[in-house]
């Protein structure tokens, strides 16, 4: 059995209540924590650290406790209004963006934000959302950098991505971030074209999650949708790239898992396809020892190891060797090992070709300047700590 770690009574009221659904369980014990005298400051912190405050304070709500502080109900009041006119813009950016792509015959996938509120909660203010995330296939990226870029929205970096990189930023990444000329409303706009980073056979996986995705009408916009296995899959692939950090992510995964949709057998066989069982394991692990989720006895990870930093503890810090080397402990076979750090080593990206900019016939060199660069780096980091 996974055993959650030790709470304060205030983590565990944020356990109890930063949720979609209160059970009976849960709500006996919510009302027998809200009866101790409680440090409000640190739940409300702690909630809108791992994002669901608004959940936290809709289920206070549910279960009519009187007893918040008037300070405290006062900073929950002003943060569900500002959080739910902020989901209301994003809403409005968001079916922009896919009438934009969508009248460009590009077929797009909202990701994440409030396309996943309202999908699970029924409600876009039950959910914390910094920006937009959209998915479209690797063939249509470039033309979606056409649409996006004529139609009010500029480079997120501070060196744009000249039409010529297009095709290398493909190749060695999975995202790029947009951003609006209309200043009135600061939010980025994440364009993906992947969601696992140079992980092995990631374009399969890709390939699969299209073809099960779903025509959804999102908000009036023509949109697809995530297959309930591929929300479950792409939710754990994202909270593991994250480290398990941030409480939000975990509770989405377990609002998935209860609502009795899942096909465990697709679940399983898709994440054996990919390489992706112990992934699974190690997330829906996590969310049954926080969050008591109810998954099926054999994708349970039974002790989780010790390396596994979950709420309320605070993320330990990691250097550059520890954030990029940290997938490849999760790939079960050898081969999957080797291939990630191969690509992590070699796979030049738009840092080298930045750094210097050679003739077509000498573009070969690149895959000797990365790992040239990523060794200074690196030992850069090691002399800086």
């Amino acid at each position: 059995m996974t055993r959650a770690p030790a709470l304060s009574p205030e983590d565990s009221l944020v356990l109890r209540l930063g949720r979609g659904s209160v059970g009976p369980e849960d709500g006996d014990s919510a009302r027998a924590l809200l009866g101790r005298k409680l440090d409000w400051t640190s739940i409300l912190a702690r909630a809108g650290t791992h994002g669901v405050l608004p959940l936290l304070s809709r289920n206070l709500e549910s279960l009519q406790f009187a007893g918040v502080p008037a300070p405290a109900q006062a900073a929950l009041e002003t943060a569900r209004r500002l959080n739910g006119a902020r989901n209301s813009l994003l809403v409005a950016r968001l079916v922009h963006v896919l009438k934009l792509l969508g009248e460009a015959g590009i077929p797009v996938l909202p990701l994440k934000g409030v396309a996943l509120a309202q999908s699970l909660y029924g409600d876009i203010t039950l959910r914390t959302c910094a920006d937009l995330d959209v998915l479209v296939p690797g063939a249509a990226v470039a033309r979606a950098f056409d649409v996006l870029l004529a139609n009010g929205y500029e480079h997120g970096e501070a060196e744009p991505v000249e039409a010529s990189d297009v095709q290398l930023l493909l190749a060695s990444n999975m995202e790029y971030t947009f951003v609006a000329r209309d200043r009135s409303f600061s939010c980025p706009l994440e364009l993906h074209w992947g969601i696992a980073w140079r992980w092995p056979r990631h374009e399969a996986a890709l390939d699969d999650l299209w073809a099960q995705a779903r025509p959804w009408s999102c908000w009036g916009a023509e949109a697809h949708g995530l297959s309930p296995e591929w929300q479950l899959l792409y939710l754990a692939v994202h909270a593991t790239r994250h480290r398990w950090q941030g409480l939000q992510w975990l509770v989405d995964i377990h609002e998935v898992c209860l609502r009795g949709q899942l096909d465990w057998s697709g679940v399983r066989a898709t994440a054996a396809r990919f390489g992706w069982e112990e992934i699974l394991r190690l997330t829906l692990g996590a969310c049954q020892a926080l969050l008591g989720t109810p998954i099926p006895a054999d994708l349970s990870h039974g002790v989780l190891p010790r390396w596994m930093r979950l709420f309320p503890a605070t993320p330990a810090s990691a250097s550059i060797w520890d954030d990029a080397l940290f997938p490849a402990r999760l790939f079960g076979r050898p081969g999957d090992k080797l291939s990630y750090l191969a690509s992590l080593l070699v796979l030049p990206t738009l840092a080298e070709r930045r750094l210097f900019r050679l003739p077509a016939r000498l573009s070969p060199l690149y895959y000797l300047l990365r790992p040239l660069r990523l060794g200074g780096r690196w030992s850069w980091d090691l002399v800086s700590r």
